[in-house]
């Protein structure tokens, strides 16, 4: 508030300089880039003493560089002189000096140069920023719920200037299939020489052309620029040095380097990025269908994480019979009453059968933590759909109120916490046990329930006379 910073900057530098047919990184490029930056420095300066002139300048600038009593801000000068003409405007920085003299300026900081990477792809920009293009074809990953979606992008712009060359639909199609694998239009020898010359991309420039053009634009901003140094794969540490070395001799704010390949996660990459990728992590892409890669020990993708169990959880627990007994099934809730994982408990412990409803529970609580893009309700819809109607050897029950196996008991309990009232649960005992005695007309006592037969697969292995007999099919331990 004492100091009003802002930053205003540009987005699109690369568009317009295919638009205009100048090269991205060499001196033309850098003089074009300094000229447009100065234009909006300069214009920016003059609203903001206008705006001083009107409301009163910073709070802070008695004894600042822009002090009218004792002003020591100079107008911002071009690295090197100006030789070209684009048609730009005249620009009088003595209106400036002025200006701050009789008013003051309302913003300590005026300009910067932000990344603009999401807002530039709305807008429909190629480069981002003050940045050259990245690429005449690449791929663009962006999250789409809890996944990675890759979208393939190719330059408009550089089909258009095809088209305006004259260059027929087969060679113009030859083209863009090397474009999209390489990303750049420099070792493509169909394309026109006027062409290569103006479309550059990030890997076409030298690190030192980088550094250079954003330190021609950094003469003309106050606050930093968010710029990137684009290295090639066998880039060294002394490369990366002298880049940040002559960026701190040209006045640059700040740097950032990117070596090619180095990230195993980026948002844009080329096709021949991603298979070289792919082919060190033994995912070649390319490769035919059957054919052999040498095993990585880094993992090509990442493995979710499942959700923590907090400390305490509430829940609600139903009581179910089942052809395998009575079954006691918990389905505990989270922030927002979600179901957050399943607990149940049928038969003694060490028995197949609390095996089988442990695995059961399990599995359930898993599905409910894993992160997924349906919500935990739906994916517990998705677990009763797969459990309801599984039969087993023998059933419970008639009709609405038929329980044909322990997954289909599971599945009937997980419908009805799905159906009720958020204040479900408060029933009375007496309600509860109505419910009890509805939900099992007649319950089926012809055998006892026991533990499963190794040879029938029945709920009817159970310890008599010191031996395990099945009272299914007779077949005994002993």
């Amino acid at each position: 508030m004492r100091a009003r910073r802002i930053g205003l900057g540009i987005m699109g530098l690369g568009d317009m300089m295919y638009r205009l047919g100048v090269r991205y990184g060499p001196e033309e490029g850098q003089e074009f880039a300094a000229q447009v930056m100065e234009f909006v420095r300069y214009h920016c300066m003059l609203t903001s003493i206008e705006l001083a002139q009107e409301r009163g300048p910073f709070l802070a600038i008695k004894g600042s560089i822009y002090d009218p009593e004792n002003l020591r801000w100079e107008p911002p000068r071009p690295l090197s002189p100006h030789r070209h003409d684009w048609g730009r405007p005249v620009l009088d920085w003595d209106q400036v000096v002025t200006g701050i003299k009789q008013h003051g300026i309302r913003n300590a900081a005026q300009t910067t140069v932000a990344p603009t990477g999401t807002i530039g792809t709305v807008a429909g920009c190629e480069g981002y920023g003050c940045e050259p293009v990245f690429a005449l074809a690449y791929t663009r990953v962006v999250k789409d719920g809890g996944r990675d979606l890759k979208l393939d992008y190719t330059s408009p712009l550089f089909e258009q200037a095809l088209i305006e060359a004259g260059a027929t639909e087969q060679k113009r199609a030859l083209i863009m299939e090397q474009v999209k694998l390489l990303g750049s239009c420099q070792n493509i020898p169909e394309a026109p020489e006027a062409i290569r010359h103006v479309f550059v991309v990030s890997q076409d420039i030298t690190a030192e052309e980088h550094v250079r053009m954003q330190a021609a634009i950094q003469a003309f901003v106050d606050n930093s620029i968010s710029k990137t140094v684009n290295f090639p794969s066998g880039a060294t540490v002394e490369d990366v040095e002298q880049a940040y070395m002559l960026g701190w001799r040209l006045g640059c704010k700040g740097l950032t380097v990117y070596v090619t390949g180095s990230r195993d996660e980026v948002v844009l990459e080329t096709k021949a990025t991603a298979e070289a990728k792919g082919r060190a992590n033994g995912t070649d892409p390319g490769a035919e269908a059957g054919t052999p890669v040498e095993p990585s020990d880094v993992e090509p993708f990442p493995q979710p994480k499942r959700r923590p169990r907090p400390t305490v959880l509430r829940g609600i627990t139903y009581r179910k019979e089942t052809p395998l007994g009575t079954a006691f099934v918990t389905v505990n809730i989270n922030g927002g009453q979600k179901p957050f994982e399943v607990f149940m408990n049928v038969g003694k412990a060490g028995s197949d059968v609390a095996a089988v409803s442990e695995a059961l529970g399990r599995l359930i609580s898993l599905i409910l933590r894993l992160p997924s893009p349906l919500d935990e309700r739906e994916r517990l819809n998705q677990v009763v759909d797969q459990l309801a109607g599984i039969g087993g050897g023998r059933s419970m029950g008639f009709g609405a109120n038929r329980v044909r196996s322990l997954p289909d008991a599971v599945a009937q309990v997980l419908r009805e916490y799905l159906g009720q009232d958020e204040d479900a649960g408060d029933a009375t005992e007496d309600e509860e046990q109505e419910g009890y005695v509805q939900q099992l007309p007649l319950p089926i006592t012809d055998r006892p329930i026991g533990d499963l037969c190794p040879d029938c697969g029945q709920a009817a292995f159970v310890p008599t006379e010191g031996c395990r007999k099945c009272y299914a099919c007779g077949y005994s331990e002993c």
